[in-house]
């Protein structure tokens, strides 16, 4: 038995994650935020803000602090603000994954910030540091 294979086709972003994952995202971005050093509390450690012909959504962020905290993804949908909070129950590093994504039913408005906050205000000297991955379409 012989297997005949076609021509080869150049897939993009979007043919992947809606043939694999049923995903709607034509784009996706990787937003690294700063180092924060005490911030107060609800301060926002990083934000994104989407293009004016796109909507998004929260596939994954990281939350690393010296310290245990909560944080907030905040983000504007149908005009409307929505959130999210996830919790650092220790200091470190800690990933919380989302696939499809967060908000993939109330995706973020064009044009609108997706922001991560820490709840709690920070101990002196403690160290903060967000980043988050966004799906767009």
């Amino acid at each position: 038995m012989r297997l005949t294979v076609g021509p080869l086709t150049k897939l993009t972003i979007t043919d992947i994650n809606q043939i694999a994952y049923g995903y709607p995202y034509t784009d996706i971005k990787f937003i690294r935020g700063s180092y924060v050093t005490a911030p107060a509390a609800n301060s926002d450690l990083i934000t994104f803000t989407l293009p004016s012909n796109k909507k998004g959504a929260v596939v994954a962020v990281v939350l690393d602090a010296t310290e245990p905290n909560l944080f907030d993804v905040v983000w504007i949908s149908g005009g409307q603000t929505r959130s999210y909070r996830v919790r650092l129950p220790s200091d470190g590093i800690m990933s919380y994954d989302f696939r499809p994504g967060l908000n993939l039913d109330l995706p973020a408005d064009p044009n609108t910030s997706i922001i991560i906050r820490n709840v709690n205000a920070a101990a002196a000297g403690s160290i903060y540091k967000t980043d988050m991955l966004i799906g767009l379409w």
